[in-house]
């Protein structure tokens, strides 16, 4: 792979090692989230170089996810069991983002009973 004006790419395969060793430096005792950006510092490139390799380099953009999923369960956990208690506001976070779930309020009724016909948002109609 070459940069538009031709020069050559500092990938090499040791790149993946050197993932290992920048996620060393990371985690909860640390106290240092693994980022791909920080992966970028720790290898003295731009984050976009990092994304451009792994578009030719299977392996590595397999190494890119892994950062990404690490980086996930450190959130995750920080977040929810980080603290004496269950952080709400951190769950209520990954439940919307992660699982789809919204936070919603009738805002037409009240929340009061509404009587008669309810159009149901696949079009159906209910009582």
């Amino acid at each position: 792979m070459k940069n538009p004006v031709g020069r050559p790419t500092k990938y090499d395969p040791s790149m993946i090692n050197k993932a290992v060793e920048y996620l060393s430096t990371c985690g909860r005792e640390q106290t240092k989230l693994p980022t791909i950006e920080g992966f970028a510092i720790y290898l003295g490139v731009h984050r976009d170089t990092l994304y451009e390799w792994a578009k030719f380099y299977k392996e590595f953009s397999d190494t890119l996810k892994e950062i990404e999923m690490l980086q996930k369960e450190q959130l995750i956990n920080d977040g929810i069991y980080g603290g004496k208690e269950v952080n709400a506001v951190i769950v209520k976070l990954l439940l919307m983002t992660n699982h789809g779930m919204k936070e919603r309020s009738d805002a037409t009724s009240d929340d009061e009973k509404i009587q008669g016909l309810v159009i149901i948002k696949d079009g159906s109609e209910t009582k």
